[in-house]
């Protein structure tokens, strides 16, 4: 793959006492003003995070490719740009109010209510979802009654524990843990089967590539251009021998709901040592296909802000080399 900057050595711009400081604005000041007040913030991140920009210029430019469309000049590019940012920015006031435990089953339209009866309904499972949307929003799905389910959260996120804490102390009754790993081995493996047969969901963001093993990834189409997806995430909802899913969570711009899109994606299946790689690539591409589906559905509600498709022009080249020498 290429040298370009691996998401994972992007530095977050914040801390988790930021995000302390506005939750406190945000129950002392209320909705409104927050979104007035977070209008600047992100103007001020996109101007000054070069970056975070290029990425999401790079993916609006991937829109327009999936839509057939003509490329916008450069101004429009960039107005289209800071509304992916500022999509992104107004986003995190849903997610105070589904951390403070505000946002109930009854706020959200269920669009596949036979996917959702049998996700709560059964047992453990996987769940394969993207940093598209609103994830946060779906907690009021698993959060209490008889749909209660326990999520467990797989993160490479090195605040994680402090921040797990931190959604305990402001919600008891929040039903995520984040389950942070820096290098995933057999004693992860088992810990998470554990919770699987326990009857708990584990949740895996799949559109992010090893933080340990960075080229463990096939490349797999995705709006238009092939895109490195990681391996790890599917190999790993295969050994967990359990029922896997596809969610998002994406806010209906006409009624202002949060519409939460459950897809039955894989059952439980044997796969033989010598087809494991084909049967990952199988999924990988249905997963990216998805995953274009849904971006087309609503290009704003993406929070990815980095190149990727970072390592297309090495694999393009590979490719070119290989069907050379044939």
């Amino acid at each position: 793959m290429s040298q370009q900057a691996h998401w994972s050595t992007i530095k977050e711009r914040g801390s988790l006492l930021g995000i302390r400081f506005l939750v406190a604005v945000y129950k002392l000041f209320g909705k409104g003003f927050f979104r007035v007040c977070f209008f600047p913030v992100m103007l001020y991140f996109y101007l000054t995070g070069g970056q975070a920009r290029n990425g999401v210029v790079k993916y609006w430019r991937q829109i327009e490719k999936a839509r057939h469309e003509q490329p916008s000049n450069a101004v429009k590019v960039h107005y289209q740009g800071f509304k992916v940012f500022l999509t992104f920015g107004w986003a995190i006031v849903d997610k105070f109010d589904a951390w403070l435990g505000k946002i109930h089953l009854k706020d959200l339209d269920i669009v596949d209510q036979q996917a959702y009866g049998k996700l709560t309904a059964g047992g453990g499972c996987v769940i394969l979802s993207t940093h598209l949307g609103n994830m946060e929003i779906c907690r009021a799905i698993f959060g209490a009654g008889e749909n209660k389910k326990k999520l467990n959260v797989i993160t490479y996120n090195e605040h994680a524990p402090s921040f797990n804490n931190f959604l305990k102390r402001i919600n008891p009754e929040a039903a995520i843990n984040f389950v942070h790993i820096d290098n995933f081995g057999p004693d992860d493996t088992i810990k998470l089967k554990q919770k699987i047969e326990d009857g708990e969901a584990v949740v895996i963001f799949a559109d992010r590539t090893s933080v340990t093993n960075p080229n463990s990834v096939h490349f797999v189409p995705f709006l238009a251009e092939p895109a490195p997806i990681a391996i790890g995430p599917f190999a790993l909802a295969t050994i967990m021998d359990c029922p896997v899913y596809f969610m998002t969570c994406l806010k209906n711009t006409d009624t202002n709901r949060y519409q939460v899109h459950i897809e039955n994606f894989a059952e439980p299946v044997k796969v033989r040592r010598k087809e494991r790689q084909a049967y990952f690539q199988q999924l990988m591409s249905k997963y990216a296909d998805r995953l274009s589906y849904y971006c087309l559905k609503a290009p704003y509600q993406w929070g990815n802000f980095f190149d990727f498709w970072r390592g297309n022009e090495t694999q393009e080249e590979t490719s070119s080399k290989t069907g050379n020498s044939q």
